[in-house]
């Protein structure tokens, strides 16, 4: 299970390239300083806007990659500089290039990702024909595989918002981080980066962004986010995984909650092992053949009975 902190950045299309009943509907019933308001907010919804920047950092290894959409460039083109890696191309190619880093048991960390980040990178994703390896938005009330550190701090929305109000950049200065807001450089100044072609800027900024969320989690992970059940029982099977060299791993189910999730798991494991047995010219196994399949049943069964119950 890699822990991945993600964050986008996006642009709104221009007012003047939606189709004229698309302005007539998004702004249908404002008055003139709603309608202006309504505007500028494209870069908010997947429908009025687009993703340009994509961050990545892995919270264990501090490898990130930043893929970022460069007008007018058809190629993919990767550059690497020591644990970072920048990658440019289309909003199509930076979207599949994303999905190869996300498999289904990573988890999604972000700040607000399951309101914004995820449904984002899911419809744009899917308005290009590119399919979503997973859901990113997921059960508000677990945080595991997707764990949005928001929500974490106002302990799943039970907060007042108007009683305490507060984004990354206050998170971040709060717990002593560095914040990836500066003077001139924050969210609202993506527009007018792209405007100008400074597309690295705009991944720079991003893998700022992702920093700070980086640090913000490994804080929380050893504080609030112990509570969490969902978040807790995903570390203890990743804690009790069980590698043989060579062979894949048999999951060992970390609670009642988790038994049929690691049923699903050693199956396909049992499966695929039997699949690399080689049969008799009469189709029946050996009786090596047989041993070898029941080692694998009773070291499962075992480790699953050490396991308290309850726990």
């Amino acid at each position: 299970m890699k822990k991945l902190v993600i964050d986008i950045e996006t642009v709104g299309t221009p007012w003047e390239e939606h189709d004229p009943y698309v302005r007539e509907y998004l702004i249908k019933g404002m008055n003139d300083a709603e309608a202006e308001e309504e505007k500028r907010r494209g870069a908010l919804s997947p429908f009025t806007g687009r993703i340009v920047a994509i961050g990545i950092v892995n919270a264990e290894t501090g490898r990130s990659c930043a893929m970022y959409e460069v007008p007018g460039q058809t190629e993919l083109i990767t550059r690497k500089d020591g644990n970072r890696t920048l990658i440019s191309g289309t909003e199509r190619q930076i979207l599949e290039k994303f999905w190869e880093f996300l498999a289904p048991g990573d988890r999604f960390i972000s700040f607000n990702g399951r309101q914004f980040d995820g449904p984002f990178l899911m419809i744009r994703s899917a308005i290009h024909g590119v399919v979503p390896k997973r859901d990113l938005v997921g059960n508000r009330y677990r945080l595991h595989p997707n764990c949005d550190l928001r929500e974490v701090l106002n302990f799943n929305g039970t907060l007042n918002p108007r009683q305490m109000r507060f984004n990354l950049d206050l998170a971040c200065k709060s717990f002593g981080i560095v914040s990836s807001k500066t003077e001139g450089m924050d969210g609202r100044a993506v527009a007018d980066l792209y405007r100008s072609g400074r597309y690295e800027d705009i991944a720079t900024y991003c893998l700022e962004d992702v920093r700070a969320t980086c640090e913000l989690y490994l804080k929380l992970e050893k504080t609030l986010l112990l509570f969490e059940q969902s978040f807790r029982e995903a570390e203890e099977r990743a804690s009790r995984t069980r590698r043989v060299p060579d062979e894949p791993a048999l999951v060992v189910p970390s609670s009642e909650s988790g038994f049929i999730e690691g049923l699903n798991e050693n199956s396909a494991v049992l499966s695929a092992s039997l699949e690399q047995i080689e049969i008799n010219t009469e189709g029946v196994m050996s009786a090596r053949q047989q041993a070898m399949v029941l080692e694998k049943l009773v070291a499962a069964r075992e480790a699953d009975e050490e396991i308290p119950k309850g726990s």
